[in-house]
């Protein structure tokens, strides 16, 4: 993923004097960046988690998605996969509360439904782990019956309430950046084809 280069600006200051040749400019420059710098944004948004404190556990978050991607990647699982595995905590920091859900929105164009979903769920499955806690380890129960459950607890079991091990050798952040633009650039050409621009006629 390269750096982004500046184009010339059209002359319209808001959406209402750009012309017909302005949002054609525009829209095409745009489409053609995030294609370019496909997956570079969410993992800027993961590296500035390198020095944040690891709150009690042997690792920290940044180490916990890396580990969790390695170990997936050891695994033999596939690159979307390990990708999902990477970033299913990217926004840990900014909610806590709520974190599978908005780590979920950022690759929901960019992976199948399932892994979207494992993703998006992530949070209420693995407190089934929580062993010797109050946490309620039954929450989960409510999707019983989801054709996704039985995915989605595996993937806490197996890639997120195990990845607090501070003696596990995770591989760099570097090893995993060409996977992750290869499954977002795919997503969003994916997602151009089906929404283009001028819009089809219907």
């Amino acid at each position: 993923m390269g750096v982004v280069q500046a184009s010339a600006a059209v002359a319209a200051t808001s959406f209402r004097t750009a012309t017909e040749q302005d949002w054609e400019y525009v829209t095409r420059l745009g489409r053609e960046v995030i294609e370019r710098e496909a997956g570079r944004a969410v993992m800027d948004l993961l590296r500035s988690q390198k020095d944040v404190p690891a709150h009690g556990w042997q690792v920290s978050n940044y180490q916990h998605s890396l580990q969790a991607a390695t170990r997936a990647l050891h695994n033999g699982e596939t690159e979307e996969y390990i990708v999902c595995c990477l970033l299913h905590d990217v926004t840990q920091d900014l909610n806590p509360y709520n974190h599978d859900k908005s780590a979920g929105d950022l690759l929901r164009y960019h992976v199948s439904d399932e892994n979207h979903w494992i993703v998006a769920n992530h949070q209420i499955f693995q407190l089934s782990f929580r062993d010797h806690s109050k946490f309620d380890k039954t929450a989960c129960e409510r999707f019983r019956g989801h054709p996704y459950f039985e995915a989605a607890l595996r993937f806490c079991e197996f890639y997120d309430m195990n990845c607090f091990d501070g003696a596990y050798e995770h591989l760099p952040i570097e090893t995993f950046e060409p996977m992750v633009h290869r499954v977002y650039e795919k997503g969003v050409r994916e997602f151009h084809a089906k929404h283009p621009y001028p819009p089809a006629p219907r």
